[in-house]
């Protein structure tokens, strides 16, 4: 075998190799680089570590104004006093954390995992939460105006006495979730899912909840004035003394809804069905009430409509 063979064979083989070792030397570097990224952000020599391991990581008082923590793991850190205004956080974990008051407003939390965090008195101002898994968390009088929560999951979520007036839940999962007293005015509720959830004396003037599910979901004494109504669907519906005067329900099909006393003045019912509901002492004055369905219905004189 002639010897510029045997150098071309031995050329290949060590190519070969090279080729073969590269995903592991590259995984070195950026192992090499990601340590570094950490140790840089836990000196304080920089505000950004995205995709970092900061489990547990101390953050205590630190400016983290606009800083990149995209895909960071920071289960277990601690943000006392810790200023997250117009932060990155998207598709970061955050499981259980604690930002009780903390200012994220304009922050991105798109993607990010806060199931159980704590966020009671948060301000998340025009902050953007779509997608967002926020299962179980406190929100309790957190500051949402014009936040953008779209297909949002907040099962079980604590969102007492929430300021979220322009707020987008377009499509977020909201059952269960516990809403009293919440501010929701000209907020956006369509397709939202709001089976079970509590929204008793709940402000939605001028909302739009066009094709919500609203089953068992309870409305009492909430204020729904000129909402957008169009479509929603449900059993059992609570909207005792709701006051949703000037409403469009237009195609709503509400199942055994609870509509006592009501105040349903000038509201759009087109098309609407109220099968087996009750809508004694409702105010139904100067309503639209053209195609309209009330088999079983209790009628606000209590007569029961055949």
């Amino acid at each position: 075998m002639g010897m510029c063979r045997v150098e071309k064979i031995v050329n290949r083989f060590r190519l070969g190799v090279l080729i073969a070792l590269m995903p592991a030397m590259m995984g070195a570097a950026t192992s090499s680089a990601a340590a570094q990224d950490r140790d840089a952000f836990l000196a304080m020599q920089t505000i950004h570590c995205p995709g970092c391991n900061l489990r547990g990581a101390h953050l205590d008082r630190r400016d983290l104004t606009s800083a990149d923590l995209s895909g960071a793991d920071l289960e277990g850190a601690t943000f006392s006093r810790t200023i997250l205004r117009g932060a990155n956080l998207s598709r970061a974990s955050l499981i259980g954390v604690n930002l009780k008051r903390r200012d994220l407003s304009g922050a991105d939390l798109s993607g990010a995992n806060l199931e159980g965090v704590t966020l009671h008195r948060a301000i998340l101002r025009g902050a953007n939460l779509a997608g967002t898994n926020l299962k179980d968390a406190n929100l309790n009088l957190a500051i949402l105006t014009s936040a953008n929560l779209h297909a949002a999951v907040l099962v079980e979520a604590l969102l007492f006495q929430i300021e979220a007036s322009g707020a987008d839940f377009t499509g977020a999962n909201l059952s269960a979730a516990l809403m009293g007293s919440a501010r929701l005015n000209v907020a956006k509720l369509d397709g939202a899912d709001l089976t079970f959830a509590d929204l008793w004396e709940a402000k939605l003037t001028n909302a739009s909840l066009r094709g919500a599910n609203l089953t068992e979901t309870n409305l009492h004494a909430a204020t729904l004035l000129r909402a957008d109504l169009r479509g929603v669907t449900g059993e059992r519906t609570i909207l005792s003394q709701a006051n949703i005067r000037g409403g469009n329900l237009a195609g709503a099909a509400l199942d055994s809804a609870d509509l006592v006393a009501a105040d349903l003045v000038e509201a759009d019912l087109s098309g609407a069905d109220f099968a087996r509901s009750n809508l004694s002492a409702a105010k139904l004055f100067n309503s639209k009430q053209t195609g309209a369905k009330f088999p079983g219905t209790i009628m606000p004189d209590n007569t029961v409509h055949p």
